[in-house]
Parts: C-alpha cells; structure tokens; sequence
C-alpha cells in the first residue's frame, strides 16, 4: 500500500515524464489504469431526492453530465460544461462570473447553485477542475432546498478520495496564449484504507480574443487547489473533510456594444478601460459525517463554511452620448466586497417495510448563515474616445459608501418515498422556511410536493409531479415611487409545476432516454398600480407561464458510438406584468439542441463530433433587441498511447466553432439613454486546444 511519502514521490514523477516511466514500472499492486468507458450514461443521481437514487426512480428529469465528458471537452468554466443541457441557457458574464438560466428562469447566486447537494454561494467562476460531475436537476424543487428559482437547480460534485492510488497530469495549450496545468492525485494513506485523500491543483493562464481601444489585451490569472479527506472510524461511520481554494484575477470585458444587430468597432472590441481588473479570492472548508446509525436509519450531516473576497475596480462605460459625440463616459468605482455564506444540515433516511410496502423516508433540517460587507469609493468620469487610452482615475471627493447586511435561514423537510408493488411508487413531502434579518419581520415558506411513479417495465417509468418554489421579496420599500403601503410584507414569489415525463433504459441497458412535456407559473411578482398623484400601491398579480418539453439520451448508440444529446421547446412568457406582459424573458430562445459524441475509430483513437444549436432570443425584457439563431460545431480527436500496463499516455487536440461561426451569446442591457445594446457576450471564433495527459 502506499505510504504519504510514496504518493509524494509519485508527484515529482509526473512531473518529469522519463523518470515518470520508471517509476510506475515499479510500483506497487494498487495503481490502477483508468479504463476506457464509452458512453455518459449515469444510472444514479444524488440531488433530485437528496439520497443517491436511480433515474427510474426519480419523478423529475435529472441530467448528468459527468467527468468522462467534461474531459473530452477540456472544459474551464461551468458555462463550458452546462452548454451540454439545452435546458440551461446562459447570460452574461458581467464581472467576471457566469450566469445562467434553467427552463428559462435565472438561477440566484445564493439559490440557484449547490455543491454536493448544498447550498452554494456562486457568484465568481467555479473551480471545475474540482468536479467529477454536474447534475442539472429541472422544476422546483422547494421541498428540499428552500429558497429557489422554479427552473430548478445546478449541482456540482466534487471529486472523492479513492482506495487505490491514481495519479492524472494534464497540460494544455491552446489558442490565444491558453496554458492549463491540472495534477490530481488520490488513494489510501495507511494499510487497511481506512484514511483515504486527494488533491487536486491546477493554474490557468489565458488572453481574450478581444482588445481594449489602447491596443492591450484582457488577460487572466487562475489558480484552484482542493484536498478531500476521508476517514472511515468504523465500518458505520465515515467523516469527510475538504478544503478548496480559487483565486481568479482577470481583466474586465464586459461585453459588446450592439446597434443594428452589429458589435459597433467589430467583434474584437473591448470598451471598458484597460486598467479594469476583478480579484476573487474564494475559500471553502467544511466536514460531512455519513453513519449507519441502525439496519433501519442512517444519519447524513455536515457543515460548511464559505468566504468570498472580491477587489473589483471598474469603469462601466456610459454610452449616452456616443451617438453624437463620438466619445464614451468612462467612470466606475473602486470597490472591496466580502461574502460569507455558511451551511450545515443533519438528513435522517429510514428504509422499512409498513402494511406490505416499502419506505424511504427522509426527514431533515438545514440552515443558512449569509452576510455581505461592501466598503466602494467612485471615480472621477472622463469622455474618452474609444480607441484610446482611459487615464487612470481619481476618486470622486466625499465618503466612501459603506454597507453590510446579513440573514439567517432555515428549512425543516420530510419525504417519504413509497414502493406499494412493482409497478407503483408514490412520493409525497413537504418543508416549512424561515428567514430573518434584523430590524424585519420574518418571512416563511411552505412548499409541498408529491408524484406517482408507474413502472410498466422493468427497464422504465412514467411519473406524474407536482412541485413548487419560492423566493423571498422582502417588504415594500418607498424609493424613487411612493407607495402608500410602504413596510408591507410581500408574499415570497412562488413558483408551481405540473410535469409529466418518462425515462427508459433501452439496447441492454446502455441507453438511457427520457423525455417532459411541463407547465410552469410563477406567481406573486410584484406590479406597481398608481393610486393617486405621485402614489403608487405595489401588489402581487405578476405572473410567468412556461411551457415546454425536452428529450434527452446518453449512452453507447453502437459498440462503438457513444453519445450525449438533449433539446427543448420552451413557450415562456410574461402573462401578466406592469411592463413586459406579453414579451418572452431575456436569453430564452422558443429552440435549443446540444449533441456531444465519441466514435471509437481503433482501439487507440478516438474522434468526437459535437454541435450547439441555439435558437434566436430577446437580448432585454422590454424586446426590442433580438439576437440571431446560431449553429456551432465543435470537433476533436485523441489518441491513447499504453506505455504499460499501469501508464496511459493520451494526446488530445480540439476545435471549438470548426466553421468560425459569428453570435451572440448571452447578456445585454437596453436603455432610452442609448441606441443599442450594451454588455452582450460575443462568441469566440474557430480555436482550438491541445492537451497531453498521463494516467495511472
């Protein structure tokens, strides 16, 4: 078995390849080959009902886009990884963090993400070398997450510790000055396994595509570290620990600036000043405890604790008066910005039998600690013609702005899932939500769920779901309007959805295939009704309706061909709303399809064909900017090189948009102040990446 000091030298050998060679000859009976699975089929999921079930079983669509693809795609980012589900549409990346949409509702920074099926505060880029996969689960899902958007939710997976020992280096090089170096090491620490660790590093470097209007060009600076622990006291009882670490420190590109459907100055222009930079400095620690308490209950439980650091120093160009001046207002601020979002849970699960049928029941608490301090100074704005040089700013005279504020949530859920024979089952649960805030009154939740499940085969299931979300509004608060019932406490925006879909294992279970047809509303926006001369009484009647459907398939098509394919049709609308009822919400396009493939040429090689489609979208709410349809194809081939029998050498290279196909992706802003459209995120043209990795 290998000892710390064996794991440590086998670090040193991957990063020196000939002595690497060696090495691995000599080692030990526990180095192990990562095998060649074809095919994405993943049987299980962990968030849909907050215990690891199988897909048949789960009344809801779950997908899983797991490590196998991400490394075929040598995925960086979330957004990288998420263009993998049609369902999810992505925004802009304003500030350097992505932000995304799931069956055309906006996930929150604070509610619409989870790590390992925990809250998640995500407001910069996610570490996705960390992940061993992502669960994209669809609808509300209140019942056992609390406060979210009714689209659903992101959860990311981290990587855990193995029995046996494995190591993985990976280096790529790409276009525009990309370099990713990723080392991931992982395996038992005494003889008997019971103490098991990993550690992943990685260090990004990459330019933009794009260039400020003094000819310099935004630039990135990425490091993420993690380390998992495991250790197992007894054959019942295991308690995890990890830690994670991201420093991002990136130049600032907010976006194009659109007139006539056209990036004004051309694809590659960047306005914002060139002395924008964004640092985040993010770190993650916490424990979770799994015990067998009994042959009936089981106990899950853990904490978390996340700090977030951001040194933001911006311009936010003005376009105002570009129009006729020809010049751009350059401002910004200088501001420090300090996150920290605690979590911690405690999930009993029972598994009996009661009058002939069989239980699995889950009763729980979790809890939510956020506060947020801001400490932002403003500069001095200048006009500055957009192909010049922005002078360094001053700071505006007066006090800095100072803010902070902080909230405490919990969430208190049961679910019973019931099997009566082999063709039923039936889920019911319900949660009840608390949120304070000092100095306003508490604001609470309750949101139910149940469904039928009808396996008529063994290798399927047809269920039929109802389920809802919310998300708190807060009070009414009298600012720029009056409102006569100022300090009123809104009802939480409540998110309802009926869903009927199907799932089946199909060609020897290896294919998986599922399909929804869904409706859902949101309900409780809020709209402003004047009531008098310069009055206004805020109510509630706002309403959203989606309706849409999805098909999805992983898996092996032929012994050869494996594949990753989903698409959806998404009707949404505002139905009713004090100024967009009618129109359809920003970057939800009615068509989007996503297809990642694998063909296994020989044994050795590999080609992967993959294509976005993403169907044309409003850029605002009001609807008055609309951006294109486009179709993008991506390609890729890899060569797997056996140096013996415990080493895999793997060259890999690939091109993302082949044809260098121009769009829009997501983000935009409108106002009455300018002519187009402001912060919309560009596609990038034809690159490519190469990548070299080892591992045994």
């Amino acid at each position: 078995m290998f000892s710390k000091s064996q794991l440590t030298l086998l670090i040193g050998a991957v990063l020196s390849a000939p002595i690497a060679h060696a090495e691995i000859t000599n080692t030990d009976e526990h180095m192990v080959v990562t095998g060649r699975d074809y095919g994405y089929k993943a049987d299980t999921n962990s968030t849909a009902m907050r215990m690891e079930m199988t897909q048949l079983e789960t009344p809801g669509q779950v997908s899983v886009i797991d490590e196998k693809l991400i490394d075929e795609q040598r995925a960086s980012t979330l957004g990288e990884v998420l263009q993998n589900d049609a369902s999810i549409s992505a925004g802009g990346t304003g500030r350097n963090r992505e932000r995304f949409s799931l069956r055309g509702f906006e996930l929150g920074s604070s509610s619409g993400f989870l790590r390992d099926g925990h809250q998640h505060w995500s407001h910069y880029r996610q570490p996705v070398e960390l992940l061993e996969r992502v669960e994209v689960m669809k609808g509300p899902a209140g019942l056992l997450y609390g406060k979210s958007a009714p689209g659903g939710l992101v959860n990311m997976v981290a990587k855990k510790p193995t029995y046996d020992t494995q190591v993985n280096f990976s280096q790529d090089v790409g276009s525009n000055n990309h370099t990713r170096s990723v080392l991931d090491v992982s395996g038992s620490l005494n003889q008997d396994q019971t103490l098991r660790a990993r550690a992943v590093v990685a260090k990004e470097d990459y330019d933009s595509w794009r260039k400020y209007g003094d000819g310099s060009t935004p630039s990135t600076d990425r490091f993420v570290g993690g380390l998992f622990v495991d250790y197992d006291i007894n054959d019942d009882v295991t308690v995890s620990l990890h830690y994670d670490r991201t420093n991002d420190k990136g130049s600032v590109d907010s976006g194009a600036y659109i007139v006539d459907g056209k990036p004004v100055l051309g694809r590659d222009h960047v306005w914002d000043a060139q002395w924008s930079k964004i640092n985040n400095e993010v770190e993650n620690y916490g424990f979770d405890v799994k015990a067998q308490l009994n042959d009936t209950w089981a106990l899950n439980s853990g904490f978390n604790y996340q700090d977030f650091k951001r040194h933001d120093k911006e311009s936010y160009p003005n376009f105002a008066n570009f129009e006729e001046s020809g010049l751009v207002k350059q401002g910004g601020n200088d501001r420090h910005d300090h996150w920290i979002f605690k979590t911690a849970y405690a999930d009993f699960v029972g598994e009996f039998d009661t009058l002939g049928m069989q239980h699995q029941l889950l009763v729980g608490s979790n809890w939510l600690g956020y506060s947020y301090d801001r400490f932002q100074r403003s500069f001095n704005s200048v006009d500055v013609a957009p192909n010049q040089s922005t002078p360094v700013p001053s700071y505006k005279p007066g006090k800095p702005k100072e803010s902070n504020s902080s909230y405490n949530a919990w969430g208190f859920y049961a679910q019973d899932m019931v099997t009566i024979n082999d063709y039923w089952q039936v889920l019911a649960g319900v949660r009840f939500d608390r949120q304070t805030q000092e100095g306003k009154a508490a604001e609470e939740a309750v949101s139910p769920k149940v469904a039928a499940i009808f396996h008529p085969a063994e290798n399927g299931s047809i269920y039929l779901a109802y389920s809802e979300s919310f998300e708190p509004q807060g009070t009414v608060s009298s600012g720029s309007k009056n409102y006569v019932n100022d300090g009123e406490q809104l009802d939480p925006l409540r998110g309802k959805q009926y869903e009927l879909g199907t799932k089946w294992e199909l060609l020897d279970n290896r294919l998986f295939v599922s399909g929804a047809v869904f409706n859902i509303a949101q309900e409780n926006s809020t709209i402003d009704v004047q009531v008098g001369n310069n009055l206004y009484k805020k109510t509630q009647g706002g309403e959203r309706v989606h309706n849409g459907a999805e098909i999805a398939l992983q898996g092996n098509v032929t012994d050869k061909l494996s594949m990753s394919a989903s698409a959806m049709y998404l009707d949404a609308e505002y139905t009713k709303d004090q100024k967009y009822q009618g129109n359809r919400p920003v970057d939800v396009p009615e068509f989007a399809a996503s297809v990642w493939t694998t063909y296994n040429v020989t044994e050795a090689t590999d080609v992967n064909l993959g294509v976005i489609y993403e169907g044309s979208r409003f850029g605002d709410a009001a609807n008055t900017f609309k951006k294109d349809a486009y179709t993008r194809v991506d390609v890729g081939v890899a060569h797997t090189y056996k140096y013996d029998d415990k080493l895999d050498i793997i060259g890999r290279v690939n091109v993302e948009n082949l044809f260098d196909t121009d769009y829009m992706a997501g983000g935009g802003s409108t106002s009455s102040d300018y002519v187009g459209a402001t912060g919309v995120t560009l596609g990038e043209g034809r690159n490519f990446m190469a990548t070299i990795e080892f591992k045994y």
